[in-house]
């Protein structure tokens, strides 16, 4: 099957975008579903593993890992992907005139042809809203970071509660208690105190469910803020060696698309006092 869209972006633009996984977990993935990570190794004989899982989780559906290796890359050209089923996809970027850029995506299908071009139709639609506006007011929080640290260091402070107490939570909040046993099933409390507003404690609360030092966490989230609480959100973060900083991408779902702009306020800030605090030590 094969799906050409002409993009209102440069080559260059839709190329990072197409292939940096800071950009891939805002819009690889059909409507109903969501990007929570994205490794890549972009060339030859370099894998890919990109985590794909429904928005809304029915029946025990958990989702997947699209995953295989790069058979070939030509900058801005070409890509060849080999799926780990064997399937081949190539992916053909070409200026269109006026900062527009043609892609042509062709694959070997997997299942009935209506869903797979459903599918990718979605897909394609979401990579244009992301191109042109960054696909605002989805139902999802993603931020993505790059820290001037290692990656284990980076890691150490997302899951030492000794670190979490320097910079978790919004600005004018403190962290008079933190707690965090960092393994599959092990449980994250951090009391946050309003110390510049109603000097009131709001606990965030969760549970790990994946534990990969010094790659990748997954946990549950419940949160209590001044606008109202957060119940049973899923987080996902990773944290990927770039040239001896760390990029970190958080990935968060599953709450009122009314509280997605304060959640996302709210790691911000978090993120902002991370990067100070590590400047620090």
């Amino acid at each position: 099957m094969t799906m050409t869209r002409v993009l209102d972006a440069p080559r260059d633009l839709v190329w990072r975008v197409y292939t940096e996984p800071e950009h891939i977990v805002h819009w690889l993935s059909s409507k109903e579903w969501t990007t929570p990570s994205a490794e890549i190794e972009l060339r030859r004989g370099g894998k890919f593993n990109i985590e794909m899982r429904p928005l809304a989780p029915a029946g025990g559906e958990e989702g997947f890992f699209f995953a295989g290796t790069y058979d070939e890359v030509a900058e801005r050209e070409l890509i060849v992907q080999v799926v780990g089923d064997g399937r081949i996809m190539r992916t053909t970027f070409e200026d269109a005139g006026a900062g527009k850029t043609k892609l042509t995506l062709s694959w070997e299908m997997a299942m009935d042809e209506a869903l797979e071009r459903q599918g990718y139709t979605e897909i394609l639609e979401k990579l244009t809203g992301y191109l042109r506006d960054r696909r605002k007011g989805e139902p999802e929080v993603i931020l993505t970071r790059v820290f001037d640290a290692p990656r284990d260091i980076v890691f150490d402070a997302f899951t030492n509660p000794e670190h979490l107490r320097h910079w978790f939570g919004p600005n004018g909040f403190t962290v008079p208690t933190a707690e965090s046993d960092a393994r599959p099933g092990g449980k994250f409390a951090v009391c946050m105190n309003f110390t510049d507003g109603d000097g009131k404690d709001y606990w965030a609360r969760g549970e790990y469910k994946e534990v990969v030092p010094p790659q990748r966490l997954a946990m549950t989230m419940s949160g209590e803020g001044t606008d109202g609480n957060i119940e049973d959100t899923h987080v996902t973060i990773t944290f990927t060696e770039r040239g001896g900083k760390t990029l970190v991408i958080i990935h968060q779902t599953g709450m009122p698309i009314t509280q997605i702009a304060g959640a996302s306020q709210g790691w911000t800030e978090s993120l902002d006092k991370l990067a100070a605090y590590l400047t620090r030590r």
